[in-house]
């Protein structure tokens, strides 16, 4: 395979997962090299690459060869995968409470403050949501629990099922999970991460 600089590859890589997040490319719809070229005005050694890196992300399924298509979640995909992360980010949001410096939870609350009249844009706020739960693994203080976080591609799966409440409503979870961190609740921390994660479940099947 061709390799490509870092920024050429981060490009083309962002237009294409916009078009999955956005739902531009729907769930289970065949992806060709050429129609994605010809929508994103592309003509160089990119698309494969980001595909393929799409696929080891499990964005995708298939082969470049025989096809490649957007990967689609059943009902018990979805309500499993909120199983585990209900498991994992009840326990890396008690710790981030318990562990995380002053500044790194003012971190969080200043990721917010843009969006404290309302989100606008569906697609940033999204890509801020996927950070600020990531934020929370990485930073608990447990480098085995963010592995585990990893490994279980929930970054992936928040960008194939995405936001479908008021992004208000999300927000104003968000806030209220700060605020528990801020005050070193932790019983509170949990419940509101569970409440969160909860509705979103609900929201999808």
């Amino acid at each position: 395979m061709v390799s490509l600089p870092e920024e050429l590859f981060q490009e083309t890589y962002g237009k294409v997962k916009k078009l999955i997040v956005t739902k531009k490319l729907a769930p289970g719809q065949l992806i060709t090299q050429h129609r994605l070229s010809h929508t994103l005005n592309i003509k160089d050694d990119t698309i494969p690459v980001v595909l393929l890196q799409l696929q080891e992300e499990s964005l995708l399924v298939g082969t470049l060869t025989n096809g490649l298509t957007v990967r689609e979640l059943c009902e018990q995909d979805i309500s499993e995968m909120f199983d585990c992360r209900i498991a994992l980010e009840t326990m890396t949001v008690k710790l981030f409470t318990r562990n995380a410096s002053q500044s790194r939870i003012d971190d969080l609350r200043n990721l917010l403050v843009p969006f404290e009249n309302g989100p606008q844009n569906a697609y940033v706020f999204h890509k801020i949501d996927s950070y600020f739960h990531e934020y929370i693994a990485k930073n608990c203080g447990n480098r085995m629990l963010y592995e585990l976080f990893k490994t279980a591609k929930i970054l992936p799966f928040m960008d194939l099922v995405g936001l479908v409440r008021p992004l208000k409503l999300i927000m104003q979870e968000h806030l209220d999970l700060v605020s528990a961190m801020h005050h070193r609740d932790e019983e509170m921390a949990v419940r509101a991460i569970q409440t969160h994660l909860e509705n979103a479940r609900k929201s999808h099947i």
